[in-house]
């Protein structure tokens, strides 16, 4: 009976194709060298010429502008980070899916293998399992296990908060 209990909470997951991973981190890669790396030039732009002027009306509205492009640079680096979370490719699996987590305000407890996986494996894994992280609530705690390398499997068990029963989700990448 609790084997099948079990099963009735696990769903599977889809993870991404090596194409989606690939595209998905090329988009992140443009967002951030581009529309962002210009922005945060005008932000100093802005500081500098604020900081040439004596009239106190042009200062006050130029660091309202300032802050106003600031927020929108906020904005575009999360979303940069959900279309590919950089601490993936920075920092590695463990430590990104930590950074991911956190930011989220979750709780996680990572199983991973003993030796690096591959940068596909590690790559479509990361994603895998981030853009799981983005669907909790905060407060979840979740647990994560990666077995494998060249036919990676992953299992997340998650609760949310506010009780109920953990729920399951399972994958399996091909990586080559």
């Amino acid at each position: 009976m609790h084997r099948l209990a079990s099963l009735l909470r696990s769903s599977p997951l889809r993870p991404p194709g090596r194409a989606a991973a690939d595209l998905r981190y090329g988009l992140e890669r443009t967002l951030h060298d581009g529309a962002v790396t210009e922005i945060s030039a005008l932000t100093l732009e802005l500081g500098v010429i604020s900081a040439a002027t004596t009239d106190e009306d042009v200062r006050k509205r130029l660091a309202d502008a300032q802050h106003h492009v600031t927020s929108i640079l906020e904005a575009l680096r999360e979303v940069g980070s959900v279309i590919y979370p950089p601490v993936l490719a920075t920092t590695g699996l463990g430590p990104g899916l930590h950074a991911v987590a956190e930011g989220r305000g979750l709780r996680l407890r990572l199983d991973l293998p003993g030796t690096e996986l591959g940068a596909e494996a590690r790559s479509r894994t990361g994603l895998l399992i981030a853009d799981h992280l983005q669907t909790l609530r905060p407060g979840s705690v979740v647990r994560v296990r990666v077995r494998g390398r060249r036919l990676v499997r992953v299992r997340i068990t998650d609760r949310q908060p506010g009780g109920g029963l953990p729920r399951e989700r399972r994958a399996v990448l091909r990586c080559g």
